[in-house]
């Protein structure tokens, strides 16, 4: 509950902050590969980058990504992000504020950018506490992402991505490089700025 209330405390202040600006990209930050050594229970494959192997992410992921599929939530094919170059992490929870209100823009940009960008995936991790709630917020606000598996985020150190404070949503390449953050430094820029560093960054693939 302190905790809860602890990162409350700074979801309500990145909310108040300044709004981020729309035209700078984020320079990279100084720790380029926080997931280095990504550790994600009883998942198999060993990681591997490079342009004609797939992210690591991809083994990483298999059996512990869920995703909404007529109203219900179901096992995610990890297999089908092979082709994925460029990887969002959105962190986010239903108690927060600032949260629900950019949740639904961000879902609008993806269902758009998506059709174009199949090298480009979006994963949710929840900072709910109870698979309940994050279930009723991936349905509330008709999530089209896939989503870290409830009883897997303990396991995973894609926290070691997120901010201090949510709303936070994390760009990086296949290797896990991060090319944009909502926080720049000690500085909030936020989750626009993040978006409009997608559209900038994420090539369009030929043929798309």
């Amino acid at each position: 509950m302190i905790k809860k209330l602890l990162v409350s405390v700074s979801c309500l202040a990145m909310g108040l902050m300044n709004l981020p600006a729309q035209n700078q990209p984020n320079p990279a930050p100084a720790n380029d590969n926080p997931l280095a050594g990504l550790n994600l229970g009883d998942s198999t494959g060993s990681p591997s980058g490079g342009s004609t192997t797939s992210s690591p992410f991809v083994a990483k992921f298999a059996d512990h990504l869920v995703v909404l599929d007529d109203g219900r939530l179901k096992a995610f094919d990890a297999s089908t992000l092979k082709g994925v170059k460029y990887w969002a992490f959105y962190y986010s929870a239903s108690w927060c504020g600032p949260c629900r209100a950019f949740t639904p823009k961000l879902v609008d940009f993806y269902n758009d950018f998506k059709k174009s960008h199949p090298n480009f995936e979006l994963i949710f991790v929840n900072h709910d506490e109870s698979a309940d709630d994050m279930e009723a917020y991936m349905k509330a606000d008709s999530m089209p992402w896939p989503a870290v598996r409830f009883s897997a985020i303990s396991n995973t150190k894609l926290n070691a991505l997120c901010g201090p404070g949510i709303p936070d949503l994390v760009l990086t390449d296949e290797n896990g490089k991060v090319l944009s953050d909502s926080f720049h430094g000690k500085d909030y820029v936020g989750p626009y700025q993040v978006m409009e560093d997608i559209k900038k960054m994420v090539p369009r693939p030929e043929g798309t």
